[in-house]
């Protein structure tokens, strides 16, 4: 399966931009980390500061995600100089709903480790939402390993 990272364009990163912070907020509120009343004010402050300048945010490189020539989904990751060699970090991945299940998030991931060996890239992280049992399996998969684990009970 043949999957292209193309760099966002300024209309698609407004759109992304405004559904992925609903999205990361309702993520929050669904994992128990924030109220619902609060959630929205705290992902768009997030996003302003790890993204103050847009896509010109250095170190940040946001993708939308193409099979076939047809847009499928977005990627955002960081890139920095950390010790002695280039680290990476998924801020964001998401293919739209009908094209999951298809054999497309392995192939996205598989373009992806491609991409980060041509910049020498040596290591890439990501947090995924405990609740996230697709995306969990999809990385262990592809040999993404647990680093942490954040625990939680409630009364």
């Amino acid at each position: 399966m043949t999957i292209e990272l193309k760099a966002m364009d300024a209309t698609t990163f407004q759109n992304y931009i405004s559904q992925s912070i609903e999205a990361y907020a309702n993520e929050h509120i669904r994992a128990g980390n924030w109220q619902e009343e609060e959630a929205l004010e705290k992902a768009k402050r997030q996003f302003e500061q790890l993204l103050p300048n847009g896509l010109n945010t250095k170190g940040h490189l946001l993708f939308s995600i193409y099979h076939k020539h047809e847009a499928i989904g977005h990627l955002w990751l960081h890139v920095n100089h950390q010790g002695l060699y280039k680290k990476a970090f998924i801020y964001d991945i998401e293919l739209l709903e009908n094209y999951r299940g298809k054999g497309l998030g392995k192939a996205t991931l598989e373009a992806l480790d491609q991409y980060a060996q041509k910049l020498g890239i040596k290591e890439i992280r990501l947090h995924v939402f405990a609740h996230n049992k697709r995306a969990i399996a999809l990385y262990q998969k592809m040999d993404y390993k647990t680093t942490d684990y954040h625990m939680m009970k409630t009364f």
